[in-house]
């Protein structure tokens, strides 16, 4: 029986998956798993970073949440936090917002985005994170204002590059669903606005599953393809639920991150599921509901330690047997 035409991504994943494989050490690193706290709305941190302690999940993707010089957090007081609970600093998501975003048509809004970012860049050094990821435009924007925001998104970012530079930070656009935001929605049209800004302090991809889901032809693939450029993923699975709660192949993303060597190095797979609806921004002003998250963590930190374990002790017949490979 012929495969269908995801059938045969996947198979591309696996078998470069296992020949990566083969050159693993005995002390070959696991993948880093962190996660994305805004989701936690008003939560205090102290509570967050319990929650992620309780889970064994070692790293925090934080909130920007420095919306002007008073407000948001405070250096020493997060470091203080999270060494409390052996939880360290990932990198910072930063919000893009329609009063503040690089491919707003009003120059003022444009240069909200910019101060904006200057005080994240700022804030993701002094807690050690290594990168600051950010919408070219707005979420809760889908539609656009004109056919320049692409290049207008490029222009302003560049102005904050050299910031980035300075401070050692990352900077990383992330391809976001068409049904929330207005311009760039896959990694070839991130790949097209990195080219425009040609800072090499910004020039990295942030992934999301969700968004990918919609946006690229096969998940595993893209990865395969364009991995290289991304040094965090934000994960949630189909339903934009907990992992393990959907229909998401959460092997072949595994497998597909393995096999482009990204448990090495500066590179982090961040939970954040948001649930459905166009506009998620609404959660970060929410009083958190406790219970829900801890399912939400925990179920999350099980399912991927689980798979993570499966696809690396899975013996390569298994693998080609599982994903039809008879080649």
């Amino acid at each position: 029986m012929k495969p269908q035409p995801f059938r045969i991504h996947d198979q591309r994943v696996v078998k470069a998956f296992v020949e990566a494989r083969r050159s693993h050490t005995a002390d070959e690193p696991r993948l880093k798993l962190a996660w994305s706290n805004w989701g936690f709305g008003t939560e205090e941190l102290s509570a967050s970073a319990a929650r992620l302690e309780a889970n064994g999940v070692e790293h925090i993707e934080l909130h920007g949440n420095l919306y002007s010089p008073d407000m948001g957090y405070r250096p020493d007081e997060v470091l203080r936090i999270l060494g409390d609970h052996g939880v360290s600093v990932s990198g910072v998501c930063g919000m893009v917002t329609p009063n503040q975003e690089f491919a707003h048509l009003h120059p003022h809004v444009r240069q909200r985005a910019v101060d904006y970012f200057r005080r994240q860049v700022e804030f993701t050094a002094a807690v050690g994170g290594t990168y600051l990821l950010f919408g070219a435009g707005s979420v809760g924007r889908p539609v656009p204002f004109d056919s320049y925001e692409l290049q207008r998104a490029a222009d302003t970012i560049r102005l904050v590059a050299d910031d980035f530079a300075a401070a050692g930070i990352r900077g990383a656009v992330e391809p976001i669903r068409p049904e929330e935001c207005s311009v760039v929605h896959t990694f070839d049209e991130a790949l097209d606005l990195l080219a425009r800004v040609d800072h090499p302090a910004v020039q990295h991809i942030n992934g999301d599953l969700y968004h990918m889901l919609s946006g690229e032809l096969h998940i595993g693939a893209t990865l395969l393809d364009h991995g290289h450029r991304m040094i965090n993923l934000h994960l949630a699975d189909s339903n934009r639920r907990a992992l393990g709660r959907g229909l998401l192949d959460l092997d072949v993303v595994l497998m597909a991150l393995y096999a482009i060597g990204y448990q090495r190095g500066d590179h982090y797979a961040s939970a954040e599921p948001l649930g459905a609806g166009g506009n998620p921004y609404a959660a970060m002003n929410l009083p958190p509901d406790t219970d829900r998250l801890d399912e939400l963590v925990a179920v999350t930190a099980t399912t991927w330690r689980e798979r993570e374990e499966e696809i690396l002790s899975a013996s390569d017949e298994e693998l080609f047997g599982l994903y039809q490979i008879t080649e």
